[in-house]
């Protein structure tokens, strides 16, 4: 397996759209690595550069400390799992499986060898000799992913593989590809939309929007660090929350708005000097919002009163849609809460967990 490295790469359309700007990051050697953003943000475009499908317009790619802007696809050594799976509908999974193989002529008994391994590990040995249309959406899934195997690359490239399954699937799915890599000691790039395969299964997140990098680090440390709202924003389910607030100086720091006040804590209170009566976006996860009765730090300084909208419990949770002066908000609270729809209610913030941003530029403050 082999690391890649981008170095200010760009790609620039010929109607003048520019995809990808700048994009600079490293996969290291056995790493899994998810490129995350909504569509039409340049992490598909990233990928199939880094496959040789997309010219770069500029910037260095190398695998294997190899510089690789000019060689050919098939030369890189990388094998690619698409969204549709490209599975050849008139051969059965064998032959589908060892296509490439024999393209490259390698010698039959090495064929055998290979395809039965990966079928083997994959689970699929005793589907070698059905078709496409035999199987189920998991079956070819895995039938894609076993021809990649096979060819035993320095890199796997997946483009939102599980995107074609169920739920359920998918879950499954996930658990299944992130030790498929622990076996093979893979060198994998991994495109989704989804926040939560990027959280499960990535060493290393790469966070895209609008073709620009807005922050490269472990799903903890984007989840728990964001670097700007749109980040913030991003990752978690349900999102987190961000109210328009006014840093104040009154016997410590505060955020105050109409109808909200809470305090800032001493650590971070001096990051907040520069903004004395400014307006902030203050941050806060709905898991870190508390049912007033379920949170023994509540105390003046960190309530909140509410009027909930609507209760949806989840069994293990409850969400609660509430409205804050004004302000829309969601908590995820224990299910023994009694809320009700339309009640006056009160909240409690873990005031160890809350985030701050600047207004104009939405860069982390903390």
């Amino acid at each position: 397996m082999a690391q890649v490295v981008l170095e200010k790469v760009n790609k620039v359309y010929p109607n003048g759209f520019h995809a990808v700007k700048d994009v600079e990051f490293e996969i290291e050697d056995k790493e899994f690595l998810v490129l995350l953003g909504p569509s039409g943000c340049g992490k598909t475009t990233t990928l199939r550069m880094i496959a040789g499908l997309e010219d770069i317009t500029e910037g260095t790619i190398k695998i294997d400390q190899k510089v690789v802007n000019d060689v050919e696809p098939k030369d890189r050594d990388i094998a690619m799992v698409f969204q549709n799976y490209a599975l050849y509908p008139h051969m059965t999974v064998y032959d589908n499986m060892a296509f490439g193989l024999k393209l490259r002529k390698t010698p039959k008994d090495e064929i055998e060898r290979r395809v039965r391994n990966a079928a083997k590990i994959l689970g699929i040995d005793h589907l070698l000799d059905r078709k496409p249309k035999q199987l189920s959406g998991g079956q070819r899934q895995r039938v894609a992913v076993g021809r990649a195997i096979v060819r035993d690359p320095k890199v796997f490239l997946f483009d939102e593989p599980l995107s074609n399954l169920d739920a359920k699937l998918r879950v499954q799915m996930r658990a299944e590809l992130k030790k498929l890599q622990k076996r093979l000691e893979a060198t994998i790039a991994y495109v989704t939309h989804d926040q939560v395969e990027a959280m499960t299964m990535a060493d290393k997140i790469v966070i895209m929007n609008e073709g620009l990098i807005q922050q490269v680090g472990g799903p903890f440390d984007v989840y728990n660090n964001p670097a700007n709202i749109f980040v913030a924003g991003f990752i978690g389910t349900p999102p987190m929350n961000f109210l328009n607030v006014k840093v104040a100086r009154n016997n410590g720091i505060w955020f105050k708005s109409e109808g909200i006040s809470i305090k800032v804590p001493d650590d971070k209170a001096p990051l907040l000097e520069n903004y004395i009566d400014k307006d902030v976006i203050f941050g806060v996860r709905p898991e870190d919002i508390y049912d007033k009765n379920f949170f023994e730090g509540a105390e003046e300084t960190n309530i909140l009163k509410a009027l909930v909208d609507v209760v949806e419990p989840l069994g293990s949770e409850t969400l609660l849609h509430l409205t804050i002066a004004g302000q829309s908000m969601t908590a995820k609270v224990s299910p023994q809460t009694r809320a009700e729809s339309g009640q006056n209610f009160e909240v409690a913030i873990d005031l160890k967990m809350i985030h701050a941003f600047d207004k104009e530029t939405e860069q982390a403050i903390f």
